[in-house]
């Protein structure tokens, strides 16, 4: 069997350079999201021959496709026989419509294949999340404006002088929203914390929101290639008009102009953050799939 494990932070260098010779830009596969989640779900990677990496769920005996810049027709057998000698049925997730059909020309007919619409990355031009125009933009413009001229503000780059303060706004934050999800707001805080404890090694890059020089949000991603930036984490204080379509426009505009695209991941099914996901009105929705070998 191949020799799943879990991922360490020695891994990430070695993963990144194969995810971006991948062109894959889901956000499944970046190494920074599969380090943060992967003790949650209990997600392993391995290294295929030393050109691709695979993360494979024992919850859900399934894998992600094999990410690199080789042939994968190779890197897609081994985790086959793998699915086989482990006794499951060989199951994928995360695919799009390319994989897909390279299964289906590989293993013609093998395949059956799923819409996974809760798992959709939304995708969004950097140009238009910085700039907001327009009318379908004109209530995002309007709660900037009154956080403007209701806060004496400012926005910092997220470094070494601001990731305590960080860190303290997220305990703040979980006690004051806890009691909403107690279960998946625990898990998620721990997974922010290991975030901004680890912001260095896992490369991300971030952006702090102040009023009165006390924190009320932050986020942070990383690069997925030089044209598409994926946001892992944005947390805000409600409590303020307008606090999260400014931390959301300032980090655009002044930490990824150098991006096409920005990747604010899926929905997970959740109608609340399907409706402000999809009100930043996404220039892609690539829908992914998952296949199960018959």
């Amino acid at each position: 069997m191949l020799d799943f494990r879990e991922m360490t932070l020695g891994d990430y260098a070695p993963m990144k350079a194969m995810q971006e010779a991948s062109r894959q830009t889901a956000c499944e596969y970046l190494p920074g999201n599969i380090y943060l989640w992967g003790k949650h779900y209990g997600t392993q990677i391995c290294f295929i021959g030393g050109d691709f990496y695979a993360s494979f769920s024992p919850k859900f005996r399934s894998y992600c496709f094999p990410t690199g810049g080789g042939d994968p027709a190779a890197a897609l057998e081994e985790l086959r026989l793998d699915a086989e000698r482990r006794g499951n049925p060989f199951r994928l997730f995360g695919l799009f419509k390319e994989n897909c059909d390279l299964l289906e020309q590989l293993y013609p007919c093998c395949f059956a294949f799923a819409e996974q619409r809760d798992m959709a990355d939304y995708v969004y031009t950097a140009s238009e999340l910085a700039e907001l125009p327009g009318k379908r933009y004109h209530a995002k413009r309007n709660h900037i404006s009154a956080f403007v001229k209701a806060n004496s503000w400012h926005y910092e780059p997220m470094g070494r002088n601001n990731i305590a303060e960080c860190k303290a706004f997220q305990r703040v934050w979980f006690a004051a929203n806890q009691s909403k999800s107690p279960a998946a707001l625990a898990q998620e805080n721990e997974v922010v914390q290991a975030a901004l404890e680890n912001f260095f090694a896992l490369g991300f890059v971030g952006g702090v929101l102040f009023v009165n020089r006390e924190v009320v949000g932050f986020t942070l991603g990383e690069r997925v290639n030089e044209s598409v930036f994926c946001t892992h984490i944005e947390k805000a204080d409600g409590s303020i008009r307008g606090a999260y379509p400014m931390l959301n426009q300032q980090f655009a505009q002044n930490a990824l102009g150098g991006y096409s695209y920005i990747n604010r991941e899926e929905d997970t099914g959740d109608e609340g953050l399907r409706k402000a996901k999809l009100s930043y009105h996404p220039a892609m929705l690539p829908m992914e799939y998952s296949a199960q070998m018959r």
